[in-house]
């Protein structure tokens, strides 16, 4: 499971395709480079566009609001020991 989301660049819904390009679902991916193609992380698979652009719609709303939840931020108060 991919959990490094600091270096998720992009999050897009592409189709999934088998060899004689006939539509088999939609892939819901991450990108963590400029090259789609060679560092795409697949995120989930769904049978319906609608159902995939939710999931990326859900995924990134989660992102905005809990990547930063498990660190409390606190004002250096600049004492020591």
């Amino acid at each position: 499971m991919f959990e490094d989301f600091d270096k998720l660049l992009a999050i897009y819904v592409d189709e999934k395709l088998d060899d004689d390009e006939n539509l088999l679902g939609y892939n819901l991916l991450g990108v963590t480079s400029m090259d789609r193609k060679i560092d795409a992380i697949l995120l989930g698979s769904y049978a319906d566009r609608h159902s995939a652009m939710k999931a990326k719609s859900d995924f990134v709303e989660w992102l905005s609001n809990e990547s930063f939840s498990t660190f409390k931020m606190t004002p250096d108060e600049g004492g020591g020991a």
